[in-house]
């Protein structure tokens, strides 16, 4: 996947938050087709993870594992309040319909503390630690200084097209 880095898109929502439509628009939107499918990121392609991820640890855990792999990794959270959910699960086919009970349970179990922002304990949260995972960015402190560091694309970046938001802002202190 020359020129650009693997994400990992984490879909967060209960049953009927709309996930499913987001990630087949993902899909279908030119920007976001190479390749035409969402595989693994074994496979240097990006992935969409589209779960509820009601229980944050199921998230995090998505997160470290994007990270383990050099990519990326968001969420995408879709919070729909009880009443909408219902109302879509009710428009939706009978084959994709979900029992209203379950929605209600998660909705009560699940809806506080899903939509919290991740704790991975991954470099996605800090700049220079971003930097520092980067494979395609070096990271020299600076003589004579504490907290100051130049951040440089490598010459593979260079060679091998490998830009992104890192590397192409690694010119520098």
């Amino acid at each position: 996947m020359r020129g650009r880095n693997r994400s990992t898109s984490i879909l967060r929502g209960l049953p009927g938050s709309g996930k499913s439509t987001w990630a087949q628009n993902w899909v279908s939107d030119p920007a976001n087709t190479w390749p035409h499918c969402v595989i693994s990121l074994d496979a240097g392609w990006d992935v969409v993870a589209d779960a509820q991820h009601a229980n944050p640890e199921y998230a995090n855990e998505l997160a470290r594992l994007a990270t383990r792999h050099g990519a990326i990794w968001r969420t995408e959270d879709f919070d729909v309040p009880l009443d909408e959910l219902l109302r879509r699960n009710e428009a939706r086919p009978r084959a994709d319909h979900v029992p209203e009970e379950y929605i209600r349970s998660s909705w009560k179990r699940f809806h506080h503390v899903m939509f919290r922002p991740l704790n991975p304990e991954d470099p996605n949260g800090n700049l220079l630690k971003r930097m520092i995972a980067d494979p395609y960015v070096r990271v020299t402190p600076v003589r004579g200084e504490s907290d100051v560091f130049a951040c440089n694309f490598t010459r593979e970046a260079f060679l091998e097209g490998r830009w992104n938001t890192r590397t192409i802002n690694a010119r520098g202190l």
